[in-house]
């Protein structure tokens, strides 16, 4: 049977009463004692935790506690222990199962997977999805690159990058994040974007990109799908450094080009299966010329 101190514990530990209130009904050793174990609690949502050092640390203060509470004052905290122990061990699973699955696109080809809850991703060439075991029952994953995603409705679905997230409940939406570029395009419902501290909510057919500090918004047309998925690479006034990088990955090759015309905007396409027609659908609108060395290295100058 719990005594008054493991219900005042057992509120405070759920904010239904305040520290005055328990100051109020226990010594000032006991809210010490009791405030140290909170804030050990709280350390448990940390990412990646480690867990030999964590739960020595608790037996630590277990021990410290147990000398130097009174009888009559002691209330067993091996309930607490129990779930801070729970905490670590399902944090620790996590961990262990969340990049367990991870789908590399080759260069030149997409590539398209059905999740375990349904939802369909195609991915870009030389792009990445890492996903967890139990992706079902957490629907989160992290990309590299560029992906279509057409998301079933459920629990919140998010796609997370190294540029920004993207959370949604069901939709269908393109992704790119690659070497500072994020953008985000959404085909239907609706998306919410997160990049930096900046938060933007997209509905069909609007569209957003970030990069060297620089947001834009737009409306799409309203395809079904974006055109890579199709064979081409479609652009709309971006830098031409982008559209380069773009190309490389798609053709697995290095352009050297002078750094002056990295800022010049593009818009335009190319395609996706003929190197020597895509060069010149870049080149020609911007009166510049290329050499294909035909060994993994093409000049624009």
């Amino acid at each position: 049977m719990k005594n008054k101190n493991d219900i005042f514990l057992s509120d405070w530990l759920a904010n239904k009463i305040t520290d005055e209130e328990l100051k109020n009904v226990v010594s000032e050793n006991d809210f010490l004692a009791y405030k140290k174990l909170r804030e050990t609690l709280d350390q448990f949502e940390i990412e990646s935790p480690n867990m030999t050092e964590n739960f020595k640390s608790i037996n630590q203060k277990i021990n410290r506690k147990k000398n130097d509470l009174k009888a009559k004052k002691a209330i067993s905290i091996w309930p607490y222990v129990s779930i801070a122990a729970s905490f670590i061990l399902l944090f620790g699973l996590y961990q262990f199962t969340y990049n367990a699955n991870t789908i590399v696109c080759e260069a030149g080809k997409t590539k398209s997977i059905v999740l375990s809850d349904n939802s369909q991703v195609t991915l870009n060439t030389k792009s990445k999805i890492s996903y967890p075991n139990l992706f079902k029952f957490h629907r989160t994953l992290q990309l590299e690159g560029e992906a279509f995603f057409e998301v079933k409705k459920g629990s919140t679905f998010t796609v997370k990058t190294s540029l920004g997230s993207i959370k949604v409940l069901g939709t269908k939406f393109n992704v790119t994040s690659a070497n500072g570029y994020f953008e985000v395009v959404c085909y239907s419902g609706s998306v919410m974007v997160e990049h930096l501290n900046n938060k933007t909510v997209l509905k069909a057919n609007d569209a957003v990109r970030f990069y060297e500090k620089t947001k834009e918004n737009w409306k799409e047309t309203s395809l079904a799908t974006p055109d890579w998925m199709n064979g081409e690479s479609t652009f709309k006034n971006i830098p031409v450094k982008y559209v380069i990088e773009t190309f490389e990955r798609q053709y697995n090759v290095q352009i050297n080009r002078p750094k002056k015309i990295d800022t010049i905007k593009f818009t335009g396409s190319f395609t996706n299966s003929n190197i020597e027609t895509a060069l010149k659908s870049i080149c020609f609108p911007l009166n510049l010329k290329y050499n294909n060395n035909n060994n993994g290295t093409i000049t624009i100058y």
